[in-house]
């Protein structure tokens, strides 16, 4: 216990100083790019690079939805190589033709969900869950541990299946679905 009076080990408490956002060593201050600034291409080995106009190239850039699920189109994060990002893009369709082709494109391969159609069949094994679907892409089988993790709702009735492969499936209604399909999800959700 301490001789001081309660609240004394406060001591000037009052006359701390608001701190503003950015102007800390460990501050980030998101930065968007002016899209009429910005020039996305392909290098000659096929990476994606990106030339803000009157300063900087880089050789090689990744993208990233910040929202993939509420606003997939927009808030596009930029980053080099995977190690940090650069910026965001706020609405990518502000951009010229051929940078919203590469940015699509990159977004493709590192978001490729396939809309799963119909489900056939669902089997248990050892905590295990066998899928044989129709996606978007073509039928498939994948194997999926732990439905409760690995099958995220988001409501009202979308459902998002990661498999062991974490490739990623997407059904964005399940109500939608035929009755059969419905009744595989039904009895294993």
């Amino acid at each position: 216990m301490s001789d001081e009076p309660q609240g004394a080990a406060i001591a000037g408490a009052g006359t701390a100083k608001p701190v503003v956002v950015g102007e800390g060593a460990d501050d980030f201050v998101p930065r968007y790019f002016e899209p009429a600034r910005v020039r996305v291409y392909r290098s000659p080995l096929g990476s994606a690079r990106m030339d803000l106009t009157d300063e900087v190239c880089y050789s090689r850039v990744g993208f990233r939805q910040i929202m993939p699920l509420s606003d997939p189109d927009h808030y596009i994060s930029v980053w080099v190589a995977d190690d940090a990002e650069i910026g965001i893009i706020r609405d990518p369709s502000e951009l010229d033709a051929e940078s919203q082709k590469v940015v699509a494109e990159e977004l493709d391969v590192r978001y490729f969900t396939p809309e799963i159609i119909e489900i056939h069949e669902v089997k248990e094994r050892f905590g295990v869950h066998e899928w044989d679907v129709t996606t978007s892409r073509g039928r498939v089988t994948f194997s999926v541990r732990g439905l409760h993790q690995n099958v995220k709702q988001v409501p009202p009735a979308r459902l998002i299946v990661t498999d062991v492969r974490e490739n990623r499936y997407d059904i964005p209604d399940s109500r939608k679905l035929d009755p059969t399909s419905f009744q595989h999800i039904e009895r294993h959700l």
